[in-house]
């Protein structure tokens, strides 16, 4: 049932992506903290672990309970045009689709001042020995299940692959003076990810 839900709430033409797998936590992280609300390593909010991977992240991001199947953590970045959200979504195997297919559901969620889908910008940079990709995107924004477009959105976005079959996709999502203000954050935290 959440499944159809999900892919009726997409009106785009693109499937909606299947909720992640688990994923094995890396020894480095407590049991404690593998999927909790936080996913931050105990005892340390400058850090977000997922996928394998740790994030370093201010310590004013924090955690909340991810508010939908496909969310594996998710953080409430707070701003002057609101709180903005950082999601990390892991999926393996497969899972949630390629790359180019999210990216083209993104680009669909986004319009720009013509009502016309939104064009993003997408960049390469290599991180430690990954090739991430960048992808920010900006419009007004009608996410899965929304009733209504926010205008005024952005969205900045890495996808990480993680190993053969994984993908971690780091999304920050909200208010234009929120999210560019935590422009230089989001960078940060993407090029110091570890093993």
């Amino acid at each position: 049932m959440v499944g159809l839900a999900l892919l009726a709430a997409c009106g785009d033409g693109a499937p909606a992506p299947k909720p992640p797998a688990p994923f094995a936590v890396s020894k480095a992280v407590p049991a404690a903290d593998a999927g909790g609300a936080s996913g931050d390593v105990a005892g340390d909010p400058a850090n977000a672990v997922c996928g394998g991977f740790t994030f370093p992240k201010p310590a004013a991001w924090k955690g909340v309970k991810p508010t939908a199947a496909f969310r594996t953590l998710q953080f409430e970045v707070p701003g002057a045009g609101g709180a903005a959200d950082l999601i990390f979504s892991v999926f393996t195997d497969g899972q949630g689709g390629k790359p180019e297919e999210n990216i083209q559901r993104w680009r669909n969620q986004f319009r720009d001042a013509n009502g016309q889908p939104a064009a993003p910008t997408e960049t390469q940079r290599k991180v430690g020995d990954l090739m991430v990709q960048r992808v920010d995107i900006r419009g007004a924004w009608k996410g899965m299940g929304m009733q209504a477009a926010r205008e005024g959105t952005v969205q900045l976005a890495a996808i990480v692959p993680a190993e053969a079959g994984t993908m971690i996709y780091v999304r920050m999502v909200g208010a234009e003076a929120t999210v560019e203000a935590a422009r230089a954050d989001f960078e940060r935290m993407i090029d110091g990810m570890h093993r």
